[in-house]
């Protein structure tokens, strides 16, 4: 095996019911009360059977389902529920990516034999781990392939023979799905189509056409899969037969840099304020583990003296690190705040860091002048070389499903 899934079917509502055991079997809908103008963020099986879905407005949601329990979405929570289950991934594996909330894919290339274990005991003993850990319904599949390792893990089992019911898993296997090697393709064949990694319009037309699970996608030839889907097309046709060249990529650690300053004297005047926030920016980016790059994200605090907190965020359309900039953007922020206390406290926090960023000058400044001497410079190089050797890209037929006939290149002639 060299790929593992662990995934957690509805995350958020699996939270819910393991806090709270009386939620269990009922319609679950989480997003907030049904009074406020928001939508539904997540929802049990029960609920979606009555109709609901993720973005449907609270009030239809109570108007489908009229028996829902409605909830919070509590991010903070859920975010810290799926980053325990990626802390505990870390002590198995050296490499994990995390997909979404409660899904995770990891490398597990000769994991196994390392610690002494056939191949299904060490998935069994991580996924009791997992379990236990955090009490959520955890199931583990792995497989030669990223996506057939994905796929055993989201998709649900009749236990007798193995085969495939089509639809999403509800709970959690008994124990873990492994997939032996050479028969991914095998394993796949009786799976639906739906859960290939592709967009929801073309899940609808394959089952339009009869085409119900990945068997019969790969026994259709190649060609006729790609005329008819395009490249996504091509993408299925792939994934059934059992070709993946897909890698999991590991999570890049996010840099977060923080700096927070007592003011010399309690004060509610913007000036001070503005004066501690450049210090605090100043501080902040000469630190070794942020220079030479630039960051999207900076969050402002202020501790008042009743032990209120005031936050505010800038988030930046390019990203930068000059602190003058980062400054104009808050000072606006600052100067408006009306304080129900004087602050006694300052600080900031860096995030959403990346490398430099800058501008593609033009090559050519605008006039007709520039103009002329780009098109005498191509001329001169079509006649030294005796064929056209600039060319642009033109629409042909951007109605073909095949991606070659919607372009095609012409020579640039001015």
């Amino acid at each position: 095996m060299e790929a593992a899934c662990l995934f957690v079917a509805d995350f958020a509502v699996a939270i819910a019911r393991r806090d709270t055991p009386a939620l269990h079997g009922r319609p679950v809908v989480i997003g907030g009360s049904p009074e406020e103008h928001a939508q539904v963020t997540a929802c049990s099986v029960e609920a979606a059977a009555a109709g609901v879905t993720v973005g449907t407005t609270l009030r239809r949601a109570l108007t489908l389902c009229p028996g829902a329990v409605f909830l919070p979405l509590q991010e903070s929570a859920i975010a810290a529920e799926s980053e325990r289950l990626s802390g505990l991934l870390e002590l198995y594996s050296p490499v994990i990516e995390v997909i979404a909330l409660g899904h995770v894919h990891f490398n597990v290339h000769g994991l196994a034999r390392m610690t002494g274990m056939a191949d299904w005991p060490y998935l069994r003993d991580l996924q009791e781990a997992a379990a236990a850990t955090s009490g959520l319904p955890v199931q583990l599949a792995a497989a030669e392939t990223v996506f057939a390792a994905h796929a055993a893990a989201v998709t649900i089992f009749d236990s007798t023979d193995g085969r495939t019911q089509g639809r999403r898993r509800t709970g959690p296997a008994e124990n873990p799905v492994l997939v032996s090697s050479g028969e991914t393709r095998t394993f796949l064949a009786g799976l639906p189509v739906e859960v290939l990694p592709v967009s929801p319009l073309v899940h609808v037309r394959l089952r339009l056409f009869g085409l119900e699970h990945l068997g019969q996608v790969a026994d259709l030839p190649f060609s006729a899969i790609q005329a008819q889907f395009g490249r996504e097309g091509a993408r299925a046709w792939e994934l059934a037969n059992g070709r993946d060249d897909a890698v999991i990529t590991p999570r890049r650690e996010a840099i977060r840099v923080n700096e927070e300053v007592d003011l010399p004297a309690p004060t509610a005047r913007s000036e001070p304020l503005v004066v501690g926030t450049r210090a605090l920016l100043q501080r902040a980016l000469s630190r070794p583990a942020i220079r030479g790059q630039v960051l999207r994200r900076l969050d402002w605090r202020l501790g008042l003296e009743n032990g209120e907190q005031i936050s505010r965020r800038a988030v930046f359309r390019e990203p930068t690190s000059d602190p003058a900039r980062m400054l104009l953007v808050l000072t606006g922020k600052i100067e408006r705040l009306q304080l129900p206390a004087p602050a006694v406290a300052l600080g900031i926090t860096l995030s959403g860091l990346c490398s430099e960023y800058g501008h593609q000058a033009d090559l050519w400044p605008n006039g007709p002048r520039r103009q002329r001497e780009l098109l005498d410079a191509i001329a001169q190089l079509n006649a030294r070389e005796g064929a056209p050797q600039v060319y642009r890209i033109v629409e042909v037929q951007p109605w073909s499903r095949i991606p070659e006939r919607q372009l095609a290149l012409v020579a640039f002639d001015g």
